[in-house]
């Protein structure tokens, strides 16, 4: 069986939840707080009792027997006779191994505490062959984790008394010989294990110790000295292909916790190997799950609406949206992250990203800061922030935070953007005052470090030894803002023949030229050189410090650090404790902007 529609009302904290036209495999995602576990928990409360129209499904048939047992091919839940015929097949009698037509539920927590010694005896009845009760599937990993490893103990064990009383009945049959081609009851656990921790294997099991034992090398271990993810994840698929469940429905919470990304896609496709026709429901916040789903179904779930319209969001693969997230480097999978997302520039573990967690100091806990890479990513940054900045994305608002050195020519066409009043954020380390208190412990009472007004001379003395590197640098980016990217697609040209086409793409290029020359004239450019150097040496000629704000403070900051005899890191590091101290806090106009944000 399948579920093909689902509708849920007032599973609080969702209030309204329906999808449709599913695929085999559905990520249910969204933040942490919008009710994903709570509304598997209502999902999975019908299936153990089947009765009630809320939540209500059409469940699909995927085997003969199914539809031979309701007389068609689907069921309707908000019809009692279909839900009676629904909890009949529910509660069928179900044997340990090849569980058919039933329910699977993996829940968040997967810590396995104790598990018995089970008492050991000789003979063993065949354990796949036991009943095992229709709701054991329900109860999670935690409470099916003793019966999976005594149900292996026990199958090996009876499979050896198996075959010695064979061989004795033989013997006394007169026969001297006996068949020897009989399976490896561990052979499909040994073959997923190779298959998630390879080179490891799984070599034996030790039944009276109750161990079982794989191969790192040439070294011999007890499986419990695998990592604590290596072990969860062998948890989960030893625990599926011994029910080896067929037409089943699997719910599975939070597959990622605990597991590195590749060993979670190991996971995945592992156990969508075992049995047939199974459709599995992975409810998640983690980018890799959302983003590598995609081309099946990806239900986004929003925080509760005013107009009380569906908070499941079925997402596309293929949108605007999507390819403007991949001029970010992002996929769309960072919707999980959070209901606000501010994009800044840099890396996970660039100065961007440390300064801004380190100003805001949890101050705005539903902002979500997320490095987006380097300046080059806002190349086509009006449909950036037409398709981004200025939508709400499937429940989620995104923000963008630039360098001036970073921002797009035409400022202010999304109100969503924000770009800092200063060109560099390391302009922002520039407080002279602020400098020397990183050294008011480092350096005896002589140092200039310690002098607010010779750290504030030494700086200028960098700054006006670079104003031709920084002029550059500014009539550099002002050039290319005006040049832009060269377009070279007509338009209208998907009926043309050859002579057109051609035609078409000449007279864009000679456009594209055209603009190009114009924007590089030599004389404005002179102009603009000019002006900009002067504007520099202007600056520092003056006593208000505005100088830090328009020169690039990137190359300042450094040649400061070499010649305080620091490195850049350490400085920073101290700059940013220091800061939280002094009487006007530099980042207090960083802190505004994020305010904005939060409100907004």
């Amino acid at each position: 069986m399948r579920i093909a529609r689902i509708a849920a009302r007032d599973i609080a904290p969702v209030q309204r939840f329906e999808i449709e036209g599913i695929s085999d495999l559905v990520v249910i995602a969204g933040p942490n707080g919008v009710g994903k576990t709570r509304l598997i928990d209502g999902l999975l409360g019908f299936f153990r009792n089947a009765k009630g129209d809320n939540p209500s499904f059409t469940i699909e048939a995927t085997s003969p027997a199914e539809t031979e047992a309701w007389g068609k091919t689907a069921l309707e839940t908000t019809k009692p006779e279909d839900s009676q015929k629904l909890r009949t097949l529910l509660r069928q009698n179900q044997r340990r191994r090849n569980f058919t037509s039933g329910v699977l539920y993996y829940e968040s927590n997967r810590s396995i505490q104790n598990v018995k010694a089970m008492s050991f005896e000789f003979d063993y009845p065949d354990p796949w062959e036991e009943a095992v009760s229709w709701d054991l599937p329900f109860s999670g990993l935690v409470n099916r984790w003793q019966d999976t490893q005594h149900a292996i103990f026990k199958k090996i064990q009876s499979q050896k008394t198996r075959i010695a009383n064979r061989a004795i009945q033989l013997r006394n049959d007169g026969y001297a010989q006996m068949n020897l081609d009989f399976g490896d009851p561990l052979e499909p656990f040994s073959d997923a294990f190779e298959k998630l921790l390879g080179p490891k294997t799984l070599h034996r099991a030790d039944v009276q110790g109750q161990r079982l034992i794989y191969k790192d090398g040439v070294e011999e271990r007890d499986i419990r000295t695998l990592s604590s993810g290596e072990r969860e994840v062998l948890n989960i698929t030893f625990d599926f292909i011994l029910r080896k469940p067929s037409h089943c429905v699997v719910f599975f919470d939070e597959p990622e916790l605990h597991l590195h990304p590749e060993l979670l896609a190991r996971l995945i496709t592992t156990l969508r190997t075992v049995g047939a026709r199974n459709q599995f429901f992975l409810i998640s916040h983690s980018p890799e799950v959302i983003a590598s789903s995609l081309d099946d179904t990806v239900v986004f779930l929003t925080e509760k609406r005013e107009d009380d319209s569906n908070q499941g969001v079925i997402l596309g693969a293929r949108d605007d949206a999507t390819e403007a997230l991949h001029r970010l480097g992002q996929s769309v999978g960072v919707i999980s992250l959070g209901k606000k997302i501010v994009l800044i520039e840099g890396k996970d573990a660039s100065l961007d990203k440390r300064t801004y967690t380190h100003i805001l100091e949890n101050r705005f806990p539903e902002l979500v800061l997320l490095p987006s890479g380097g300046k080059g990513n806002l190349v086509g940054f009006e449909t950036v922030a037409n398709e981004i900045l200025d939508r709400t994305l499937w429940g989620v608002r995104f923000f963008m935070l630039a360098d001036r050195d970073a921002s797009p020519a035409a400022e202010g066409m999304s109100k969503a953007l924000r770009v800092l009043n200063r060109y560099h954020l390391e302009n922002y380390f520039l407080d002279e005052f602020v400098l020397a208190s990183c050294f008011a412990e480092l350096e005896g009472v002589d140092s200039w470090l310690r002098s607010p007004e010779l750290v504030e001379e030494k700086l200028k003395e960098i700054a006006r030894n670079g104003v031709g590197y920084a002029a550059g640098l500014i009539v550099s980016k002002r050039v290319r803002d005006l040049v832009g990217n060269v377009d070279m697609m007509p338009k209208g040209i998907h009926d043309l023949d050859l002579g057109g086409f051609v035609e078409a793409f000449v007279e864009r290029g000679n456009g594209e030229l055209e603009r190009v020359a114009k924007s590089l004239d030599a004389a404005e450019v002179e102009e603009l050189a000019s002006t900009v150097y002067g504007e520099l040496e202007g600056l520092l000629g003056q006593a208000d410090g505005q100088w830090k704000s328009r020169f690039p403070g990137k190359p300042v900051f450094a040649k400061f650090c070499n010649v305080a005899g620091m490195q850049e890191g350490r400085m920073k590091s101290l700059y940013l404790a220091r800061s939280l101290e002094a009487k006007n806090n530099p980042f207090d106009e960083i802190v505004e902007i994020f305010e904005g944000f939060a409100r907004a």
